[in-house]
């Protein structure tokens, strides 16, 4: 077997076991590159008599030429192959239930769901649901409300103080929501039927507190007039809770409200919900 076969046979062989297009193109570097095999035959043409190039030319080039065809072969068969490999694994049974977003998947947070119940409860008992800012004024969280001058909830350790504006005024991060109270009194007469649910804000953080919580409260007043009397059970809040719990059928126990005094810095907030319970079992 002359140098050439030989040389054709390995070629061949190389080809033939390359894997992927990586490694046929490692192959036509190491035949057809600069430095390659079949390229430095190709070289020695030059030192060859007239007798011997006239027969060793077109056999190298002839080699060229059939390597440069099962190259160009191989590649395409192997490109195909790493197509389809590609659409078996990507294809998609289009008899499968159309996926849904990811926005489709989300829920509403347990918070924002217990409000929507809550104030939904109150409409449909005549309220309007009453909103205010988070940022308040000293007057309007304290003042307003009867709490006076030295009252621990004015200090810096209670309540979340902003520096002072070019007025000398400090805002503050409400501590409840009783100054949307304040607000809807001076924007209309009564009667005033409202539900306040809201962020607020308190310097609390540890293991059971949270620096900001929400709260939800109610105020009604006609001509005037508190109807505190009304809110507490056997009253407004009372249908409330147990709304709430035929809605997710919980058994209830209605504990006593505990009731703002007069001059208690709460002058429209009768619900004090928070010493109420619905008890799951009881």
């Amino acid at each position: 077997m002359s140098e050439l076969e030989e040389l054709e046979k390995t070629i061949a062989g190389q080809i033939e076991t390359a894997a992927d297009e990586q490694e046929i193109e490692a192959v036509r570097v190491a035949t057809l590159g600069k430095k390659g095999s079949v390229s430095q035959m190709l070289k020695t043409l030059g030192s060859m008599s007239p007798e011997e190039r006239q027969v060793m030319g077109p056999a190298i080039n002839g080699l060229k030429a059939r390597v440069t065809e099962a190259l160009t072969e191989r590649r395409d068969a192997l490109r195909n192959a790493a197509i389809d490999a590609r659409l078996q694994r990507e294809k998609v049974d289009v008899t499968l239930p159309v996926r849904r977003a990811p926005a489709e998947r989300g829920r509403i947070h347990p918070i924002s769901q217990v409000i929507d119940e809550i104030t939904a409860i109150f409409a449909d008992m005549g309220f309007s649901i009453a909103e205010g800012p988070d940022i308040e004024t000293d007057y309007y969280n304290f003042t307003a409300l009867n709490f006076p001058e030295g009252h621990p909830a004015r200090e810096m350790h209670d309540t979340f103080f902003f520096p002072p504006d070019e007025k000398g005024e400090r805002k503050l991060l409400r501590t409840h929501t009783s100054p949307v109270q304040i607000h809807t009194m001076e924007a209309q007469e009564p009667p005033i039927r409202i539900v306040i649910p809201g962020k607020t804000y308190r310097q609390d953080s540890d293991a059971t507190h949270s620096p900001m919580f929400h709260q939800l409260e109610a105020g009604d007043r006609q001509d005037g007039q508190c109807r505190q009397h009304e809110m507490g059970p056997p009253g407004v809040l009372q249908g409330v809770l147990r709304s709430a719990a035929a809605e997710h059928a919980l058994p209830t126990v209605l504990l006593p409200l505990h009731r703002a005094e007069p001059g208690s810095g709460h002058p429209v907030r009768p619900l004090a919900a928070g010493r109420s319970a619905l008890r799951r079992g009881q």
